[in-house]
């Protein structure tokens, strides 16, 4: 019979509710907060530290994220103990409190440079230069987006939902985060965005991942005007490939879905998940295709909101650049528009 997980049969398991937490191993504190969409949550950890504790990650700036820190700060002494907040990257609904929770409880805001980069571009890009880098990045790949899609991408949403720009002190790739009675170590990742980090307690087998390894989802790895000569694919494939170097019996807390065990076994099931994908993008380009056809044939368009649907067009364009640049397929532009083609 195998192992069991020990959180598998621990009252741990039991997500908590918002504004409420539950204990990890190593008297890590798990909190819940709500997000909308299909993903409806988002995880954020309490861990020890000297004289208190530090916080990774923080919820997206909402009514009802704000009620949920509101109801826990009786609970939890955070306006004494919260010693620092480490963001794992920019994205809002893992920064969008971080100014709120720095002022109220006057505790510095730790990220990497490149995602403390990318939050600032994103709060002070002006309306004139994103309009015309999403309609020129439309162009050049051959995507058709609807009015609520250029919204999002032009950047107004991500500004209402992030409490502000923060002062933001440098985390280091390689640098550790001072715990309890151990340090955490800090590495960096990209592919998912940039300068991703996680931290990795060698003591205890813990990683918190962010974003990077989910559980039950890939994570989303897209093709934007900030990054479109790059390969976010690639990137992404390749720090799976670092993060398969942490031990097998690593216990993952992740930001969406439960904590898990099985590291080398996800991380190999994600590899799959985007070989597959790759292949299938191939197959359908031994006839020139048009990108938003592509796209169809990847996901469920009619059935997404406005914002998934962005998602799938910009993760399609991920694979399809990482395939370029393999030489797998190639655009064509004729009198019927872009095209891809194999080979």
């Amino acid at each position: 019979m195998p192992e069991q997980d020990p959180l598998a049969t621990s009252h741990a398991a039991i997500p908590p509710e918002p504004g409420d937490y539950a204990e990890l191993p190593g008297g890590i504190l798990w909190i819940r907060l709500p997000i909308p969409g299909a993903l409806r949550h988002i995880n954020v950890w309490l861990v020890p530290a000297p004289g208190g504790w530090f916080l990774v990650d923080t919820g997206m700036r909402t009514d009802e994220v704000e009620a949920a820190w509101l109801t826990l700060e009786p609970k939890l002494p955070l306006a004494t103990d919260l010693r620092q907040i480490i963001v794992t990257h920019h994205h809002p609904d893992h920064f969008g409190m971080a100014r709120w929770l720095a002022e109220r409880h006057d505790a510095p805001v730790c990220m990497t440079g490149e995602a403390g980069a990318a939050s600032t571009a994103a709060l002070s890009e002006t309306t004139e230069g994103s309009v015309q880098g999403s309609d020129g990045f439309a162009r050049r790949f051959g995507i058709e987006l609807d009015e609520p899609m250029t919204a999002i991408l032009r950047g107004g949403i991500y500004r209402r939902i992030v409490s502000g720009l923060p002062c933001i002190e440098r985390l280091e790739a390689g640098g550790r985060v001072a715990g309890a009675d151990r340090d955490w170590h800090v590495s960096v990742h990209w592919g998912h965005a940039p300068g991703h980090a996680c931290l990795f307690d060698r003591q205890g087998s813990l990683l918190i991942s962010g974003d990077q390894v989910l559980p039950r989802i890939s994570s989303n790895v897209s093709l934007y005007p900030s990054n479109e000569d790059a390969d976010p694919l690639g990137e992404y494939l390749a720090s799976l490939d670092s993060l398969a170097g942490l031990p097998e019996d690593t216990l993952v807390l992740p930001a969406h879905g439960p904590p898990f065990a099985g590291l080398h076994g996800r991380i190999e099931a994600l590899r799959a998940g985007h070989g597959l994908r790759l292949d299938r993008i191939v197959a359908a380009c031994s006839e020139p295709q048009p990108t938003m056809e592509i796209v169809a044939g990847l996901f469920p368009l009619q059935r997404l909101d406005p914002l998934n649907r962005l998602l799938a067009t910009t993760e399609t364009l991920a694979h399809l650049r990482h395939l370029e640049l393999q030489g797998r397929v190639r655009r064509e532009i004729s009198a019927s528009g872009l095209r891809w083609l194999s080979g």
